[in-house]
């Protein structure tokens, strides 16, 4: 399986702009205000690291990605389906606690795949600048993931 430069950035892409929906969906489902503020945030920092993957798109530069092996297995093995479940089949096959749960811990397996792969993404690149964003990106979806596990404690406090 040959991956392409262009086909990653567009992954990345897609990965930016599942998480906007699924934190703006999210958010309509949780009560206290603080935590739909700090979903609202999420939904525009990942709508910046999607911006930020539409210009390296546009740049067509070569980042040497095309023949890393950990990224195609990356690829095959997480990035089969959707990263985000559709969040109301999840919100309405479950009671109201256990969905807002298991839609928080949806969110944090897909920001920890995020990390690896913009790790993966780093280690491959051979341009030191692409290499550097990827090291910062890699660390604010580690932030993400230390946020969203943060709103779960919360959010399940609240409920119960």
């Amino acid at each position: 399986m040959l991956v392409t430069n262009s086909e990653l950035l567009e992954l990345s892409i897609k990965i930016e702009r599942e998480g906007q929906r699924f934190y703006a969906e999210l958010a309509k489902h949780v009560d206290d205000p603080k935590v739909q503020e700090f979903l609202k945030l999420m939904v525009k920092e990942e709508a910046a690291h999607e911006i930020h993957f539409k210009k390296m798109l546009e740049t067509d530069k070569d980042f040497g990605w095309d023949s890393n092996e950990d990224l195609k297995k990356l690829i095959e093995e997480s990035f089969q389906t959707d990263i985000f479940p559709p969040l109301e089949e999840t919100l309405n096959q479950l009671p109201r606690f256990e969905g807002i749960e298991k839609a928080f811990d949806f969110a944090i397996e897909a920001e920890k795949v995020a990390v690896e792969f913009y790790r993966i993404l780093g280690d491959a690149c051979s341009d030191i600048e692409i290499k550097t964003n990827m090291v910062l990106l890699e660390k604010a979806e580690i932030e993400h993931c230390n946020v969203v596990e943060t709103l779960k404690k919360r959010v399940l406090e609240n409920l119960s």
